[in-house]
């Protein structure tokens, strides 16, 4: 069997390490400028113009939002260090399907085995992390963070189903071309969950 498979790890960008230092120096400038917007329009006022009203600044309830977003949505030192924790578990994980892909190629049926029985402890280990990563989010993240959220239950649910027909089609000699595409859309699933962790991490000021 010689055909591709999907990459074992998503392609990250040479700056994707830096995104949440860059987020943290954004939130700062954020600030300053919140600051300076409000300001400046009391300075014009006492040049004589009109008094009254006193409304928002065009633009200044917009960015004040914005930067109450980014500070509600802030990891904590022990979110960031699950964040980081998890996703090496999925690397790890991502790594195990690839050597059941490997071994899927030989003639052995007993290593497949086990190799996919290591397959259900490291799927564990990663479920065990997402769910302690989800549940330790406040309601202003939850809120905030919906969508990379629901995009890793319908990666883990994808990579549930693809895990049970690995299993089912293992030992099958006529379940070769099954057990093939359980195992691509098993690849595909776990870099969809890897692509919603670094949603996390860039939303949350995360660096991994």
């Amino acid at each position: 069997m010689t055909g591709n498979f999907v990459p074992t790890a998503i392609e990250i960008s040479k700056g994707s390490k830096k995104s949440a230092m860059n987020k943290q120096y954004a939130l700062m400038i954020s600030a300053v400028l919140l600051v300076a917007a409000h300001t400046m329009p009391a300075q014009h006022q006492h040049g004589g113009g009109p008094s009254g009203g006193g409304g928002a600044t065009p633009g200044y309830s917009s960015a004040m939002g914005d930067f109450q977003k980014a500070i509600a949505l802030q990891a904590s030192k022990m979110q960031s260090a699950q964040l980081r924790s998890w996703t090496l578990k999925t690397a790890a994980l991502d790594q195990q399907i690839e050597n059941i892909r490997q071994k899927s190629e030989s003639e052995s049926s007993g290593d497949l085995l086990t190799e996919i029985e290591a397959l259900k402890a490291a799927l564990a280990a990663d479920n065990l992390d997402r769910h302690e990563f989800v549940t330790s989010l406040s309601n202003a993240q939850h809120s905030g963070l919906k969508k990379p959220v629901r995009g890793l239950d319908r990666a883990s649910n994808a990579m549930a189903t693809a895990l049970s027909d690995i299993t089912k089609n293992s030992g099958q000699n006529q379940g070769k071309k099954l057990l093939v595409k359980a195992i691509e859309r098993a690849k595909k699933a776990i870099v969809a969950e890897q692509h919603e962790q670094q949603e996390l991490a860039r939303e949350m000021g995360v660096t991994v």
